[in-house]
């Protein structure tokens, strides 16, 4: 997400900078505070129905982490979230830096441009396959996933925030 002149959240749009920023940090997309927290940071991920079931264990996201207070927030204001139904909240244990994605470009017949080939080609940072990609998104493992239910999280957020 984007947050615009003057603080406003931008929940359509992704900055490459600010997801990069995130992901690096693990940061809250929406706030930009830390999201790591003691018992892990929380992510969201996709599981839609024409799809096999999530494998915990092999999840790689370009999704920034979001703190707790944040979540319901997401979930009440992103549109895609609103939208889409098979939104699951993942809490990671810890969150692995694995590669990146973006455009690749290879040098015009004439040598003098370069043209795009491929985009949102991925790269492993372990075998890293595209030495022209300009990359936009960071991407991490996940390790050590639960499935967290969001009205557990929001309960538990009130609980907390009266005691």
């Amino acid at each position: 997400m984007t947050r615009v002149e003057g603080g406003r959240v931008l929940f359509e749009s992704v900055d490459s900078a600010r997801q990069r920023e995130c992901m690096e940090g693990l940061l809250c997309q929406v706030c930009a505070k830390p999201a790591e927290r003691e018992d892990g940071t929380l992510f969201i991920e996709w599981q839609h129905v024409n799809e096999p079931p999530m494998r915990l264990n092999r999840i790689r996201t370009d999704m920034p982490p979001l703190c707790p207070p944040c979540v319901p927030l997401s979930l009440r204001h992103c549109p895609f979230l609103r939208r889409d139904q098979s939104a699951v909240l993942l809490r990671a244990r810890k969150a692995v830096p694995c590669g990146v994605s973006g455009t690749i470009y290879r040098v015009g017949p004439k040598l003098d441009r370069w043209i795009p080939s491929e985009y949102d080609a991925y790269s492993s940072f372990s075998k890293p396959r595209h030495p022209g990609m300009l990359a936009v998104r960071l991407y991490s493992k996940l390790r050590g996933v639960t499935v967290v239910d969001p009205n557990t999280l929001a309960a538990e957020l009130v609980s907390t925030s009266h005691g």
